[in-house]
């Protein structure tokens, strides 16, 4: 009775450990994170980007070495724009944190990050749950 027991419990524990070891693997193959860079002389906009169902969570830091920079979130479904955050710092450095909404089943598709100078447009980072281009 007490080696049925024995068994019993290995064998349940055995299950057990199976069971979180593939849900904790499920959770971070579900949610990858990217990290991405946009750098325009010596300013830059870099960080990462964490992939949810219907959100990305953003989190960065934005570098204006001189003057003033802005930095434009987009996220995308296909082609079209879901939401759109802005940052902005002058003459110096600042981090930021937020979350772009995707509300649809698979969430975004895409973010591009524009790293902005008085309005121009100077450099940026396109990214998917894969990985991010310039």
């Amino acid at each position: 009775m007490r080696i049925a027991r024995a068994l019993l419990a290995i064998g349940t524990a055995a299950v057990v450990t199976a069971g979180t070891a593939s849900t904790a693997h499920a959770q971070a193959a579900g949610n990858p994170e990217t990290p991405y860079v946009a750098q325009y002389g010596n300013s830059y906009v870099k960080g990462n980007l964490i992939w949810y169902n219907q959100s990305v969570q953003v989190g960065g830091q934005l570098r204006a070495a001189s003057g003033c920079r802005d930095v434009v979130y987009t996220a995308y479904v296909n082609d079209t724009i879901k939401d759109r955050q802005v940052r902005s710092t002058c003459n110096g450095t600042v981090g930021h944190g937020f979350t772009l909404s995707a509300p649809v089943p698979g969430g975004a598709t895409s973010v591009f990050v524009d790293l902005y100078e008085n309005g121009t447009l100077r450099a940026w980072s396109i990214c998917h749950r894969t990985g991010c281009s310039s």
